[in-house]
């Protein structure tokens, strides 16, 4: 069912000022699945102000099916919400209000319309500049013509700083269990260099930040609890870097599995330099 939001503890739009790196940028990240798994989505906001570009994405997956798509434009303008695009490929638009975010996209056979509300407050990251935020999503997803209702959990991003994609690798996952116990953390390929991040927060609201993190195949253990995933569907966005790098980001909206009572459903992620594509 729905639920209250609560204070985030966070402005609705911290547009932070640019630092020197040419690669330093900003985003904004919504995700969004039903609580059954039969319709997902999410939204994703990046600018690069010294490379004058942002980053539009939009995608919606039902059953085991996706579409969407990812628009690069020039960065024009004043950078606070709301964020909104009108190209031929992508109407977008994402602002926020009252009752929390307001969130519609579309394009060539996908479209959503949902409020996304916060449910816990911001969880800062101890290492780097980021938060992290619980919500819950109702709305409605379009799939080739066919409408769904979404009503289910989210997870919000809001981060800053340099963001190489074509350097290093990572694996995120974050997303609601059936008690309430909500999970995310970050992984980066850094052989321990880099602690991970992230939270475990009880049906309470109470986030314990993750001491450490284990990546498998199809399995990722946090600190104590071992998550087990099943995906859903698939969405893989193939980002270029100035320099003619690659990288590809592949997400899946991923049922979850803790112990043999508890599940849920969620959405990872693992960001895959063209490097390190042999390894994966």
């Amino acid at each position: 069912m729905d639920s209250e939001p609560h204070a985030a503890g966070e402005p609705p739009a911290d547009v932070h000022r640019p630092g020197t790196d040419r690669l330093w940028g900003e985003s904004w990240y919504f995700d969004f699945a039903a609580a059954d798994g039969t319709a997902g989505g999410f939204v994703r906001v990046g600018d690069y102000p010294h490379l004058g570009r942002r980053w539009y994405w939009a995608y919606v997956v039902a059953g085991d099916r996706a579409g969407g798509h990812a628009l690069d434009l020039p960065l024009t303008g004043r950078r606070e919400v709301p964020w909104r695009a009108t190209d031929p490929a992508l109407g977008f638009l994402v602002e926020p209000g009252g009752d929390g975010w307001r969130i519609t996209a579309g394009g060539d056979g996908f479209r959503l319309d949902l409020t996304w509300r916060e449910q816990a407050p911001a969880y800062g990251y101890t290492r780097g500049n980021r938060m992290e935020q619980p919500g819950w999503a109702v709305g409605e997803v379009s799939l080739d013509g066919e409408s769904l209702p979404l009503v289910g959990p989210g997870q919000r991003d809001h981060s800053w700083g340099v963001r190489d994609w074509w350097r290093i690798g990572w694996t995120w996952c974050a997303g609601r269990l059936s008690d309430g116990t909500r999970f995310q953390a970050t992984h980066l390929d850094t052989r321990g260099r880099i602690p991970p991040d992230g939270y475990l927060m009880a049906p309470d609201g109470s986030a314990q930040p993750v001491r450490e993190v284990a990546v498998g195949t199809d399995t990722l253990r946090i600190d104590d609890t071992l998550l087990e995933f099943t995906d859903v569907a698939h969405v893989t966005i193939d980002l270029r870097s100035p320099d003619g790098g690659l990288s590809r980001l592949h997400r899946a909206m991923t049922r979850v599995r803790a112990g043999t009572t508890r599940h849920g459903i969620g959405w990872r992620e693992r960001n895959v330099p063209e490097r390190a594509a042999g390894r994966v």
